[in-house]
């Protein structure tokens, strides 16, 4: 089937990763509701709750396919560490998981599909919504995501006009909200010190892409990539210092961050 949007991607069952993670969360849906029906919980919120759980580890795999396509490998580490995060960590709400899954799919182009009008539409859409449920900083990664899109080979001119949008749109909810800014406790900084270690490396040690696009099989660009990380980080930082955003809002990128740096080490380590 021809895909008609640069933001979806079909899994495709041929490949063994990608029948482990379908495998994967569909245990930990399972081994969620189980739990969840014998604490005591009604069936339709144990059911949304472990429906939230099964899909954060699947994004977190999802997201490490984006930043570090061609380590499928890495993909799965990120979807064990997410397994062990969730027993420690609140389950996070998945649309803002959708949200930069998008971004990353418009920036690094790995479907092979230039963006479609409808595809910048929602994606407007999804931010808009987000900030005004209090994520002002989805505005923030929107509208970089949307500019590295109309810089980069093969640009969509018209995302620097929703990149002025979902800026504006941001800095309004941030002008009339009391936002409070916090210095991160201790082991925060010790993530961020590894996350911006990890950025800085994969940004400066980033290889040509092997991988190829979804459609028409080409090559993906290595600007493209290095940018999608480049929002990784900026997603990161940002999730640190505001309070509205929890450190486990985005534990998904996080352990996709920690997948893919293990599975560097190990590499390099070889």
């Amino acid at each position: 089937m021809e895909m008609i949007s640069a933001l979806l991607r079909p899994i495709d069952m041929d490949y063994p990763d990608n029948r482990i993670i379908v495998y994967l969360s569909t245990a930990v849906f399972v081994a969620a509701i189980s739990y969840q029906i014998l604490s005591g919980e009604q069936l339709i919120e144990a059911m949304i709750s472990a429906g939230r759980a099964a899909l954060s580890i699947f994004f977190a795999w999802a997201l490490t396919k984006e930043i570090d396509p061609d380590y499928p490998h890495a993909a799965l580490i990120a979807a064990g560490i997410g397994i062990c995060c969730l027993l420690f960590l609140e389950i996070p709400f998945i649309l803002p998981l959708v949200l930069l899954l998008f971004l990353f799919r418009i920036t690094n182009r790995t479907t092979g599909i230039i963006p479609t009008l409808f595809d910048s539409i929602l994606i407007l859409l999804t931010g808009t919504y987000l900030i005004y449920t209090g994520n002002w900083m989805q505005g923030l990664l929107m509208a970089f995501a949307f500019l590295m899109d109309a810089r980069l080979n093969e640009p969509v001119k018209r995302h620097f006009i929703f990149a002025s949008i979902g800026l504006i749109i941001s800095l309004f909810v941030l002008y009339g909200s009391n936002i409070e800014i916090l210095f991160p406790s201790q082991y925060k900084i010790f993530i961020l010190l590894l996350l911006i270690v990890f950025s800085i490396v994969k940004i400066i040690d980033a290889e040509v892409p092997r991988t190829l696009s979804d459609v028409k099989s080409k090559p993906l660009p290595k600007e493209r990539i290095i940018a999608t990380r480049m929002i990784a980080l900026l997603t990161g930082l940002l999730t640190l210092f505001v309070c509205l955003n929890s450190f486990s809002s985005i534990f998904p990128l996080w352990v996709a961050i920690g997948g893919s740096t293990t599975y560097y080490i190990i590499q390099k380590i070889k």
